[in-house]
């Protein structure tokens, strides 16, 4: 990163300890920052705590850093979702302009943003950037987080229209990997599927019938995306990185249960929701424009992230 100071707003998270440990081990000047989840013990030399819906701290963590990798995200899994779509609304919308405002005002050279596949509407193939269309509704489970996420790369364009701000948009896909949440109300699918099977949980039950269509992408390859992006000019049009991979949901069921040796016949459940049908992401403008990184299959993702979550680390 040649001697940039870099700060990662929400690194706590899937994303963000990812980040966190590989900047670190490339030797980069890093600071995360965390409010409520609290670092790995091996990392947390290199946190801070803030709370940006607090403006001023939005002004002071950004002070001096020459970029900013925004994953300050409040988000959770579909029963969240389920359950409350619209109570992350506010939260994130408070974090994120505070964030664009401040880095505005104290001049970073670049800011990236991690915005998510929620805002695309539905769709029965490997979407592009360019079918984002507003005048769609997001699914409508996702109706608030989608909107919000809308609203944001709108925001992120005012001002490097208005002000200058150079920044880019990765749209990302289903992250997964190690420093995942493993609780049964903010965790997604793979973590959530993992964590029964390890248990040996019997009946072994999945919500929806199975064969909706997920786009997995293990989280250091989404990390190697972003730091390419990092290391070049800002683009302020969005680009998709994900595995680009579609995976039903039964698949990724058999994968889970083999790695775990858990000898049980899964039932689906469909009278419970799961969310958007298909949703795969199109990678072809990244690849052209930064090359094609390396995509972990599902298979050694998955052995990998159980590896971890069985490991000591997963529990500092």
């Amino acid at each position: 990163m040649n001697g940039k100071k870099i700060l990662i707003a929400g690194g706590t998270g899937l994303l963000g300890t990812n980040l966190t440990r590989r900047l670190v081990d490339i030797g980069a000047s890093v600071q995360s920052t965390y409010f409520s989840r609290k670092p790995p013990a091996h990392l947390k030399q290199y946190y801070k705590r803030y709370d940006f819906t607090k403006y001023d701290d939005c002004k002071e963590a950004t002070k001096g850093n020459d970029c900013v990798i925004i994953c300050a995200v409040q988000a959770s899994g579909v029963s969240g979702m389920m359950k409350s779509p619209t109570e992350t609304i506010l939260p994130n919308l408070e974090i994120h302009a505070g964030l664009f405002e401040a880095c505005s005002q104290n001049k970073v050279q670049k800011v990236l943003w991690v915005s998510s596949s929620t805002a695309y509407q539905e769709s029965f193939h490997p979407v592009r950037e360019e079918e984002m269309d507003l005048n769609q509704q997001p699914f409508t489970l996702y109706q608030g987080v989608g909107w919000v996420y809308r609203y944001l790369e709108q925001l992120a364009r005012c001002y490097n229209q208005k002000y200058g701000l150079q920044y880019s948009v990765i749209r990302t896909s289903n992250i997964y990997g190690p420093y995942d949440r493993f609780d049964d109300l903010k965790s997604h699918v793979i973590p959530a599927l993992i964590k029964r099977a390890v248990q040996k949980e019997d009946p072994y039950i999945v919500w929806g019938n199975g064969y909706t269509v997920r786009d997995f992408v293990y989280v250091d390859d989404l990390v190697e995306g972003i730091l390419r992006v990092l290391e070049r000019q800002c683009l302020p049009d969005p680009v998709n990185v994900s595995n680009g991979t579609p995976v039903k949901i039964r698949d990724l069921v058999q994968i889970i249960l083999n790695i775990c040796d858990h000898q049980v016949i899964p039932q689906y459940d469909s009278t419970k929701p799961t969310a958007v049908p298909y949703r795969v992401l199109d990678n072809t403008k990244y690849d052209t424009l930064f090359g094609k990184i390396k995509r972990t299959s599902l298979e050694d993702g998955i052995r990998k992230t159980v590896k971890w979550y069985l490991s000591p680390e997963s529990r500092e």
